[in-house]
């Protein structure tokens, strides 16, 4: 089973983390996925999630998310991530925050649980130091290409975990 869980995790990944479509991510949890939030509580139903992570997402566009490692085991993922604001002055580093997940598959390909913990302190610190530079910035210093080459590195970089990385327990 964990060539099918680890396969359905990709997908998911993929969907959401790494090509941002939220509004299709949650197609891959069951209907009656049970999802506990550990900032935004617990979500039951796939169309409870949708609204939810398509309304979260449309005022967090720009958060990104980076796969560090991940683990399948059984029926379940666990999977530690980096949720990335991309610094507008290029010469200094992201502003990261962690997060870790686990997952359980309910079979045909679809996920039945999520939970998700975050660095609350962390997240709180990286986006009121992400505001103040691009607010000192004057701008998310996004422009000439750079957002799509930021963005190309951190696909490349979560593709390389999903395809070399993982784990089975």
């Amino acid at each position: 089973m964990s060539t099918e869980v680890g396969d359905a995790f990709k997908a998911i990944w993929t969907t959401g983390s790494v090509n941002e479509d939220w509004a299709h991510w949650p197609d891959h949890l069951t209907e009656d996925v049970l999802y506990v939030e550990r900032i935004f509580g617990t979500m039951h139903g796939r169309e409870a999630v949708r609204t939810w992570i398509t309304d979260l997402m449309a005022v967090r566009a720009d958060v990104h998310a980076v796969l560090n490692w991940y683990v399948v085991s059984g029926d379940r993922v666990v999977l530690d991530m980096t949720n990335r604001y991309y610094h507008p002055d290029p010469a200094q580093p992201p502003i990261d925050f962690a997060g870790l997940t686990v997952l359980q598959y309910g079979g045909a390909g679809l996920f039945k649980y999520e939970e998700d913990y975050w660095d609350a302190a962390g997240a709180r610190t990286a986006y009121e130091t992400w505001s103040k530079a691009v607010e000192a910035w004057g701008g998310k210093g996004l422009e000439d290409g750079r957002l799509e080459r930021l963005e190309a590195a951190r696909k490349q970089q979560n593709h390389a975990v999903l395809n070399g990385a993982a784990t089975s327990a």
